[in-house]
């Protein structure tokens, strides 16, 4: 425990480990000064021991938050995956907008420990062509898909917003990483997405990265062509998955997210595996805690 003195230099110079450590060294002071009070008899220590108990009083009261510095706007506030001062592990700080990515539910997740549920709906997908526009936002790249695509759970339609890219793979298969993987992203709702991952294995050539891999912007930046996307050609044939109940994996990070990875791999050259990864630079989260959440699957 601190001492009365070096909480208050500590205090004085932000000198101590955490603010909840000085918290605790506080309480555990005040009830020190308690029972000291109860014991002297002299009028003067008695004085002394009061104005420590009014120091400390409002050392906590100072104290009374331990994030109160945090932005409340997150406009224009910057965020990466590998930083220093603003990566993955200080996603929560950076403003308040972003604090649910130190909550419970978040993505991604290793996927392990499955239970079998066959009354889970099937993934229905009526996906069409898309234009191309491929973006470079700094943190993925991205696929920009024009309306009239969706994905169809029971009773529930989601329409596809965009694809994008993460290398390494965000989820984990029973503790092993793939060397990428792809998010479908689709919206019901503000408050309700449904995105679907794909992994990648070396293998034969992917044929999307064949066309347009050359133009995919090597920094922040739009390729845009004329050229049509057949979307469906892009999932594996067989569309049986895990899921699970996460989030965004990026910020907001806001647990809005029904999860599904589908099992079947996709396939890309291990030349292309490695441009890809020279572009994306590890944009991966790390895996997440699953709190008591529970990972199912669907043949």
């Amino acid at each position: 425990m601190f001492t009365f003195s070096e909480i208050i230099y500590s205090q004085a110079m932000h000198n101590y480990a955490t603010p909840s450590e000085l918290k605790i060294s506080l309480f555990n002071y005040l009830s020190s000064i308690k029972s000291s009070l109860t014991e002297q008899r002299n009028p003067m220590k008695k004085l002394k021991f009061l104005f420590g108990f009014v120091v400390i009083a409002l050392t906590i009261s100072a104290c009374k938050s331990d994030k109160t510095d945090i932005p409340t706007s997150c406009d224009g506030v910057h965020w990466s995956h590998n930083g220093s001062e603003d990566g993955q592990d200080k996603w929560p700080d950076l403003c308040t907008g972003f604090s649910a990515c130190g909550d419970e539910n978040q993505s991604p997740v290793n996927i392990t420990g499955v239970v079998t549920d066959a009354s889970l709906p099937d993934l229905h997908f009526s996906y069409s062509t898309t234009s191309t526009e491929i973006e470079n936002n700094g943190h993925a790249i991205e696929f920009s898909c024009d309306e009239g695509s969706s994905l169809s759970i029971g009773s529930l339609q989601y329409e596809l917003l965009q694809f994008h890219y993460h290398a390494k793979s965000e989820h984990q298969l029973n503790g092993q990483y793939y060397p990428l993987e792809v998010h479908f992203v689709h919206r019901a709702s503000d408050t309700d997405f449904a995105v679907v991952g794909v992994f990648f294995e070396a293998g034969e050539e992917n044929d999307l990265f064949s066309e347009f891999l050359a133009h995919f912007p090597v920094e922040k930046g739009t390729y845009t062509d004329t050229t049509a996307i057949d979307l469906a050609s892009l999932l594996p044939e067989n569309k049986s998955f895990y899921h699970y109940s996460g989030s965004l994996t990026t910020p907001p990070c806001s647990e809005v997210v029904q999860w599904y990875v589908l099992k079947e791999a996709l396939t890309a050259s291990p030349e292309q595996l490695a441009q890809f990864e020279g572009i994306l630079k590890n944009n991966y989260r790390n895996v997440q805690a699953l709190n008591g959440r529970q990972i199912f699957s669907k043949e």
